[in-house]
């Protein structure tokens, strides 16, 4: 939100002025860079701008985004200047396009007859009808028309637009000669060359009849509903079809609904018709039934109607897709989706990744699968083979497969995909997960055992997490070779518990997938890697794999996988690469540590101290005594009192915060309420993966020590009145103080200094708690006065004290 040099737009926008006459004659400057892009604008300063009818106060306001872009907030604005004499704000409306599309600015421009308006009315491509143009320019006391002729001859030369080319040629052949001395004179030196066949024969006749009543009923009925038609069935002439209807309002909806009944329109038409606000249901339902999926995707209003509405059979499904996209809630009940929406598969398809949103149509479903399906394997055998081409509604589907159940193999079987993506679904795939994701569990239970490798996949993926699913998948046989166990270990997103109650299947494969979620533990990873870690170096890793662990080096048993790992993962700081070197020494022998020595990785590479004690350990003549004493040394670095130990004495934190020790969270935490660690490890605890959330929320609200002794003052217990009064307000240290709830902005705007600095920092962000102290400071203050308010906004600039100080001293010299 940009402010200008010695502005303060917060003076504005929190100001408890009532009549801001005042302001606006000796402050105009700097209120209208506020109206033009502030986002916080007082009621009385935007009423009391529009009524001085000042055009660049308006200007200013059509070009601030948070106003137009807010339709409330514009409808107010452009009430108030329709609401009074808009004859100064012509100009700034007529080229402003935030009023361009809006019907009651037009009509009221069209009746100034101001040359601004009438040379917006004909501009090319204009959204103004034939009505307005006639209007505006017999509003016109003097007229220039000159762009009126000039958007007539293009016309008649270019012959565009084209979809309404025949209505275009014919108004302009009637500006000509209503507007021009000798009007049939000039008709005579139009060119009939580039002219539609229907106006070169009104314009011969005109011409050969000296009678221009032609012309101008011929103009009516092209102008006319008799025209609109013609355009509407029309769907071989480029162009567009709302223009057709918004140069001809107002529309006589009879009438189009009358024709229509007789023939539907062409598709791009009733797309155009069907949006319009004022189209009525019954035609909105007639157009449906020709064009189903572009009335659903174009439709002003949508109503359960439409899904009673017979429309092509190809066409439905989409059109279903289209209307449950658009408007669950709104004019389409739940109750309605499940009752009247079909094919069903199209609308369990549509409503799949949507089931918890649209509770009624999720409540209604679940119902309906429990009563017909239940636990049925034969039902929903049934119901997956009915999926394919049913016609009718989701009732009728489950009725049918609960009165038919079938035997045999599970309908469209397939292996397990080699993608996982949502939108790898679709059809009567993604039907049948919605049925799935609806039923009970007793219902999972029942089928699971009979699904093939593909449908298991869609339910376990796809599905909504269900508690039961571990032990339902345990229980059941593998189809196929691929065991439901190992389907499930697969789903991204498995939380411990899960786990460990997967890993009790005691299947290599499962435990292969089970050891890249995110959420494993560390010992859960260890178990892993000892059953299955010469496995994982030959495997690629699923899409949810979050990376090697330092952990996993730890407890690595293969060479090559460690070697692996260890060009992923950094080994930083001395106790974590004497523990990785212990893990070497006991699994492959001291001859391994001393080559790690010769091909040393960068990752390892920070303290040139671990290699010294690695290299006096292996030119110890006992090497039994050297690793029992390297083990000595990492049992007792990695306890939570070597930690603590750490966290107090070192001074380079940054550097240890850096080191990829395994923290003992619990023990610190309690260290830390017991006797706080200094703050500058808290902030850096922020860099920290897996800092717990207790640490991350303290760490938030502090500054490191080189960010800032004036946040350091707070942090020891200084009052914020003393810091705010020793301290400029410049820098970066108060608007985190005020973030972390060290300093109020009342506090800021009462102590600190100077006034400009505190107020800017205000002025650039949206807080509310600070315009909310600054309002009740300047109501405390210069209360209502704008005269202390225009003093106030003149000695910002120079003004040494607070703001407060600022305001108070304003309303003394106001009086």
């Amino acid at each position: 939100m940009p402010f200008y040099g010695n502005d303060v737009p917060a003076l504005v926008e929190a100001a408890t002025v009532e009549d801001w006459t005042r302001p606006l004659a000796g402050a105009a400057d700097v209120i209208e860079r506020v109206l033009r892009v502030r986002p916080r604008i007082p009621d009385g300063l935007l009423r009391d701008a529009l009524a001085l009818r000042e055009p660049w106060f308006l200007d200013a306001m059509l070009d601030n985004v948070h106003l137009v872009s807010n339709p409330a907030a514009l409808d107010r604005l452009v009430e108030q200047v329709l609401a009074g004499d808009v004859e100064p704000f012509v100009e700034t409306l007529a080229s402003s396009s935030a009023t361009e599309e809006r019907a009651d600015v037009r009509e009221r421009l069209a009746e100034t007859g101001h040359p601004a308006a009438i040379k917006r009315a004909h501009r090319w491509n204009t959204v103004w009808s034939w009505r307005l143009r006639r209007k505006v320019i017999a509003a016109a006391e003097q007229p220039d028309l000159s762009p009126a002729f000039n958007f007539a001859q293009r016309v008649l030369e270019t012959g565009e637009p084209k979809l309404t080319q025949v209505a275009e040629q014919l108004n302009a052949l009637l500006t000509f000669h209503d507007h021009t001395k000798g009007g049939l004179e000039r008709l005579e030196r139009v060119d009939a060359g580039p002219l539609r066949p229907e106006v070169a024969d009104v314009l011969r006749t005109v011409l050969d009849t000296g009678d221009s009543g032609v012309l101008r009923a011929a103009a009516e009925r092209a102008e006319g509903t008799e025209g609109l038609l013609t355009e509407l069935y029309d769907g071989k002439t480029p162009g567009d079809h709302r223009r057709s209807l918004e140069w001809r309002e107002p529309l006589d909806w009879a009438a189009l609904t009358a024709a229509a009944r007789k023939k539907p329109f062409v598709k791009d038409a009733a797309a155009a018709v069907t949006a319009h606000p004022d189209c009525p249901s019954e035609l909105r339902a007639l157009l449906y039934a020709r064009h189903p999926t572009a009335v659903a995707e174009n439709a002003a209003h949508l109503d359960v109607e439409l899904l009673r509405t017979d429309c092509p059979k190809r066409s439905r499904p989409k059109a279903v897709r289209t209307l449950i996209q658009r408007c669950p809630g709104e004019g389409i009940s739940g109750a309605d989706l499940v009752a009247e929406g079909a094919p069903a598969v199209a609308v369990l398809e549509a409503t799949r990744t949507r089931l918890e949103e649209l509770q009624e149509f999720t409540e209604r479903l679940s119902g309906l699968v429990e009563e017909h399906l239940g636990d049925d394997v034969g039902a929903w055998r049934s119901v997956r083979a009915l999926l394919g081409d049913f016609p009718g509604t989701i009732p009728q589907l489950l009725a049918e497969a609960a009165a038919n159940p079938t035997d045999g193999e599970w309908p469209e079987a397939a292996p397990y995909p080699e993608t996982s993506a949502p939108s790898s679904i679709s059809g009567a795939r993604a039907a049948f997960v919605a049925l799935l994701d609806t039923a009970p569990d007793a219902a999972h239970g029942a089928v699971i055992p009979h699904l093939d490798a593909r449908t298991a996949h869609d339910l376990y993926r796809h599905c909504a997490w269900r508690p039961v699913w571990p032990d339902q998948a345990l229980a059941a046989a593998p189809q196929d070779g691929v065991s439901p166990a190992w389907i499930l270990s697969g789903r991204p997103g498995l939380e411990v518990e899960t786990i460990e109650r997967l890993m009790s299947a005691a299947d290599t494969e499962v435990l292969m997938r089970l050891f890249w979620h995110t959420e494993i533990t560390d010992d859960q990873r260890v178990r892993i890697m000892s059953v299955a870690g010469e496995r994982l170096s030959q495997t690629s890793w699923p899409e949810y794999a979050e990376g090697w662990r330092l952990t996993d080096l730890y407890a690595c048993p293969d060479q090559e996988l460690f070697q692996r790992i260890l060009r992923s993962v950094y080994v930083l700081g001395r106790i974590p690469q004497l523990r990785m070197f212990l893990h070497v020494w006991r699994t492959w022998g001291a001859e391994d540590v001393a080559g790690m020595l010769v091909r040393q990785p960068v990752n390892y590479s920070t303290y040139d101290g671990t290699r010294e004690v690695i290299k006096d350990l292996l030119e110890r003549p006992d090497r039994e005594t050297a690793l029992a004493e390297l083990e000595a040394q990492v049992a007792a670095g990695i306890t939570a009192e070597a930690q603590i130990a750490m966290w107090r004495t070192r001074r380079d934190r940054a550097a240890m915060i850096k080191e990829t020790h395994q923290w003992h969270w619990p023990e610190l935490l309690a260290e830390h309420r017991r006797e706080p660690f200094h703050s500058d490890i808290i902030g850096l605890l922020l860099r920290v993966p897996d800092c717990p959330e207790e640490f991350r929320r303290e760490g938030e609200t502090v500054l490191l020590t080189f960010e800032g002794k004036e946040y350091r003052r707070l942090m020891t217990g200084v009052p914020p009145e003393k810091v705010l009064a020793e301290f400029e307000a410049d820098g970066f240290w108060l608007i985190p103080a005020i973030e972390a709830g060290r300093i109020t902005w009342a506090q800021a705007l009462e102590h600190g200094f100077p006034a400009m600095t505190v107020l800017k920092k205000l002025s650039g962000r949206d807080d509310d708690a600070g315009y909310e102290a600054l309002k009740a400071l300047m109501r405390d203050t210069i209360k209502d006065s704008p005269d202390a308010w225009l003093l106030a906004v003149g000695m910002v600039p120079g003004f040494t004290g607070s703001a407060a100080e600022l305001l108070r001293t304003a309303a003394i010299a106001a009086g």
